[in-house]
Order: structure tokens, then sequence, then C-alpha cells
């Protein structure tokens, strides 16, 4: 069986994120499901050099990348990356690669849903099923998360495409546990939704080298407790509060690290200088396969994110599963049900956007600290191999 997996900015655990579609096509291929991943040639989270174009093999997966134009921020430049990476796909470089790798099933990941379009045409030109996963709700999650106006015609365009998606699809399989009846309102058919969450490679336990490992323990060495932070540093992670929080915690000998890149990055690192903030030390992104050592360095780690009604439908931040893989106490400021940190006990809740409640909450653990045991449930409910089996029980239910 031949397997279409579309994520406009899927990467490899060398290159970049995302990371999903290459551990779940991995499973898939594993399992006797021949999958292609087809990608964008250029997008902001990729740490790829160069400009792959079509038919390429990385870190033993099999890829199509789709030419496109580069962009920095979220000007007119990200916009037209979105469009044409789903108008790309009616090209003749990518007809031919369509006629000589036809598909049974297309995977249709949003991380935006302007390629909706061209997995619908390719699944009806080659009898495919079609399943759309669904990470985030749009446009909601800009009109929440960014301020976007719903009456935004860039808002209205995704509303419009997101709710094709729901119509056409075969089947939706969404990483927001609560989100099946809010997609059935959108023209979901009933009896088509599985909830398939974010997971963990078994492989990223292990511990691998790296020089920014030695560098974090120079830096932490004076201080008695250290809060860590890795992954995007945007708007949607709010954090913000917890750079406030650093000059209090200052006076009780508290660090803060981030590790990773985004539009944000470089206002923070101002925010820190200007403010004489010698606490809060900030590091560029590292390859994935040196996640789990560098959360390893830390005693508490930390995600957050800006309140919204949104979380009433579920939350999907993959890095929760890299902190509880390492056994890790995590301060949280999401609410939102179906959350496994608050099901397994290892979660410092606070307000998410008080600094004092940060404080607070951190120096209680540093009173009274304790530990978790939280890998166990990780690797037996969160793998990728998991979750690769419920996609496949999903693709044989439809076919």
């Amino acid at each position: 069986m031949n397997v279409w997996y579309m994520h406009p900015y899927a990467g490899t655990p060398k290159t970049g994120m995302s990371f999903r579609p290459y551990y779940i096509s991995q499973e898939l291929s594993k399992l006797g499901l021949d999958t292609t991943v087809i990608s964008s040639s250029y997008h902001h989270l990729s740490q790829r050099k160069g400009n792959l174009i079509g038919c390429n093999t990385l870190e033993n997966q099999k890829y199509y990348f789709v030419k496109n134009n580069e962009y920095k921020g979220n000007g007119i430049g990200r916009v037209l990356n979105m469009l044409r990476y789903g108008i790309g796909m009616f090209g003749l470089s990518f007809h031919r690669f369509a006629k000589n790798n036809k598909p049974n099933v297309i995977i249709v990941s949003t991380a935006h849903p302007f390629h909706i379009f061209a997995a619908k045409y390719y699944a009806d030109k080659y009898s495919a099923k079609l399943i759309l996963e669904v990470r985030d709700i749009w446009p909601m999650s800009l009109n929440e998360l960014a301020g976007l106006s719903p009456n935004h015609p860039l808002s209205r365009l995704i509303e419009i495409t997101q709710n094709y998606a729901y119509k056409v699809c075969d089947h939706c399989v969404s990483l927001l546990a609560n989100s099946e009846e809010y997609f059935q309102s959108k023209g979901l058919p009933s009896n088509s939704f599985s909830y398939i969450p974010n997971g963990i490679e078994l492989g990223m336990s292990e511990s691998h080298k790296h020089d920014i490992i030695d560098k974090i323990r120079n830096d932490l060495s004076g201080y008695d407790l250290s809060i860590g932070y890795t992954g995007a540093i945007g708007v949607p992670n709010n954090l913000m509060p917890l750079i406030k929080a650093a000059d209090e915690l200052s006076k009780s000998n508290v660090a803060i690290v981030l590790v990773g890149d985004g539009v944000l990055k470089e206002e923070i690192e101002q925010y820190v200088s200007k403010n004489a903030i010698d606490n809060v030390f900030i590091y560029d992104p590292v390859p994935k396969s040196v996640i789990p050592s560098v959360i390893g360095v830390f005693d508490i780690m930390f995600i957050n994110a800006k309140p919204s009604k949104i979380y009433r439908y579920g939350i999907s931040p993959n890095k929760i599963f890299d902190y509880m893989l390492q056994d890790k106490v995590v301060l949280n400021g999401i609410d939102a049900p179906n959350n496994p940190l608050t099901e397994c006990g290892s979660e410092l809740y606070f307000s998410s956007e008080s600094p004092s409640d940060i404080v607070s909450k951190v120096l209680e653990f540093k009173c009274s600290p304790y530990s978790v045991k939280t890998s166990d449930l990780v690797l037996e409910q969160y793998s990728y191999r998991s979750l690769a089996l419920k996609y496949k029980r999903v693709i044989e239910s439809i076919r």
C-alpha cells in the first residue's frame, strides 16, 4: 500500500521540525505501508541547508519537496509560501511523481490547510482515501492566539478551506481529544473521527553528547535550581511571564535556560539585556537527538501558552512527552482537559500570565522537591510505534 503524508513543515530529527510525519512514516513503512512525506522546499522551522526539490531520501525516509519561496517572519512572504505549497502540487514535476507513486491513502496534515485542494484532486484521480490530520483548529488558533480578526480576509480564506476539508475527507485524525463535536459542527460526517495524540520516538530516551551540555552545566554551576525550556520561542509559547519572573527567582538562586529559536527570541534577548537579568541563559536549537540529554540537565521544565478558550478541545505540544520521558516535574500554565501531566501527577500548575505565581510554585518546589516517574507511561501509550498501529487500524477501516 502506498501512502502520501502531506505536511508543509515536515522535517527530520537532524534537520528540524516538524518531526511527527517522519516518525509516523517510518513506523508505517515498518508495518508494510510504503510512506512518502511531502514537504516544502523551504519553511521557517527547518535547519536544513540548501533547497532540496523533488524526490529525496533523508535519514532513511522518502520525501518529495515542493519548490517554494523563502520568507522571514509572518508577513506576505509566509502567506505566499503557504499557498504555493498546495499550488505546487499541480505542477508538471509533481504530476510525474504522482504517476510513478500512485497513492492508496493520502494523509493531509493541516499545519495550514491550503494543500487540501491538491490532496482531494489526487485522491479522486487515483481513487485514494483521504485522511485529514488536525493539530491546530484553523482559523480559531490564529484568532485566539495571534489576535487575527475573524473578519480578516486571511482568516475567512482559512475558514472556508478548513471547513471544506472537514466535508471532503474520508476520516479525520486529530491530536486534540475533545475536538470531534466541533469538527462535526463544521461538516465532518459522523463516525469518521479518531484521536491519535502526539508521541515520542523510543530511541529518544537515549543520551547523546553535544557541546551545549557542558556549556549549560557550566552556566548552571553556581545555582541551586534550574528551570529548562526546549522548543519554539514564539507568541503561542508565552515565555515572557517566565522571563519576568527571573529577577525575583534570582534572589533564591534559581536559573532559567531556553533552548530553541523563534520570532520572539531576539525580543526576549533584548529584554534580558536591557534589564540586566543575569540568571537567564538562551541557546540556539539543537538536533532532536540531543534534546533528552539537554532536558536531563535541568531540575524542572516549563511549558506555557496564551490563555484561550481553544484549549478546551485539548492540547498537543510534543515537548510534554519529551519532558515526561525524562521523568521531569513540569511547570505548566496551560489549562486544558486530557492533560497527561495532570493525569500522572507531574505538574506544577500556575496561572499562565502571572510571573508571581511562577515564582511561588518554583519556590514551593525548591523547599519541598520531589521526583516523578512518568517515562513508563509515555513508552507504553505514546510511542510512535503504538501511534502508527492506531493509524494503520484507521487506514484499514476506511479501505
